[in-house]
């Protein structure tokens, strides 16, 4: 599957820096490559897509995060949000979703399944606690 999204991307005109087939591997890609826009897999051997995430944000706060994945469900969804991603995209939609997903997020947006944004909303950050 990486090679077929690596070709669309390219084809697209996304540079693709690197790819990695587990963490350990993906984290040391990116502290040395600091890509713009980190696309990730939620299911990983060995570390949970969202734990990942998380280091992902730590190691390269710069970074965007697109979480790429087969599960659908809002708990998924939400879930990856709360760990720092500003994106996320079901594998099963068509390729371009994650090409407009990658330049949404690129530019500052962020990019998740229709039909979910309540969801988010009801898990942002409330202010401060009232005295």
């Amino acid at each position: 599957m990486r090679d077929g999204v690596r070709t669309y991307l390219t084809l697209h005109s996304i540079a693709v820096v690197g790819e990695a087939s587990n963490t350990a591997e993906a984290i040391r890609k990116v502290i040395k490559l600091t890509p713009d826009v980190i696309v990730l897999d939620v299911n990983l051997p060995f570390m949970d897509g969202g734990e990942l995430a998380r280091r992902l944000r730590r190691l390269v706060p710069k970074a965007k995060l697109i979480a790429f994945s087969m599960h659908s469900s809002e708990e998924y969804v939400v879930r990856m949000a709360r760990c720092g991603v500003q994106g996320y995209v079901i594998k099963d939609q068509p390729t371009s979703e994650l090409l407009v997903a990658i330049r949404r997020v690129f530019r500052g947006g962020r990019y998740f399944p229709a039909g979910m944004s309540a969801a988010l909303l009801s898990t942002a950050p409330k202010g401060p606690p009232e005295k």
